[in-house]
């Protein structure tokens, strides 16, 4: 089986180095949540910077929510992590 490109899928990839910077948010409540943390830990094995952000309370996609105070943060959150990666 051919390897998987980590740009094509870096998920599925065996090496992850050489990635770019990564932002990354999860809620507490998201059923992907163990998988986002197991992804984490595996860019930071390789060495590629990673900012995580765990919102408590947070369901999947609570990022489309308008009015709720966690989705307020977490605009505050990647729009910070947006103008460091810029300033880059």
């Amino acid at each position: 089986m051919n390897e998987i490109s980590p740009h094509a899928s870096p998920a599925l990839a065996s090496d992850l180095a050489g990635l770019p910077p990564c932002f990354m948010m999860s809620g507490t409540l998201d059923l992907f949540l163990e998988e986002d943390l197991e992804y984490a830990r595996r860019l930071i094995r390789a060495g590629v910077p990673t900012e995580l952000h765990i919102y408590p309370g947070a369901f999947h996609a609570f990022d489309f929510q308008k009015d709720a105070d966690v989705t307020g943060q977490f605009r505050v959150d990647s729009l910070a992590a947006l103008r460091r990666s810029l300033k880059m």
